[in-house]
């Protein structure tokens, strides 16, 4: 699972609209509700998605980027999606190094 950390709190809404503008019109950058969390989740086709958590902590925000899909489909999708939406991330947000 790719995880990126930026030194700056960040909303769902603005994370949305990065990756969106970064990915572009060929994927698909949805806002849900899981319980009390929202998530989001990057769409490339239908067996080709990744989930993304945002964790927000004072000054940080750490994003969790999951392949989606049954067994098989998110082991690639973990190699595949996940990797290029924390990339993304990373180049629209900027990460900071890690300890």
């Amino acid at each position: 699972m790719p995880t990126v950390t930026i030194g700056r709190p960040v909303t769902i809404s603005e994370t949305a609209e990065s990756l969106q503008q970064k990915l572009g019109s060929k994927y698909e950058v949805t806002t849900h509700l899981h319980g009390n969390r929202e998530t989001l989740k990057v769409k490339e086709s239908t067996t080709s998605f990744a989930n993304v958590h945002l964790d927000t902590n004072g000054d940080t925000t750490t994003f969790h980027v999951h392949g989606g899909g049954l067994l098989i489909s998110r082991l690639f999708n973990e190699l595949g999606i996940a990797k290029k939406v924390a990339a993304a991330i990373n180049e629209a947000m900027g990460s900071v190094p890690s300890a």
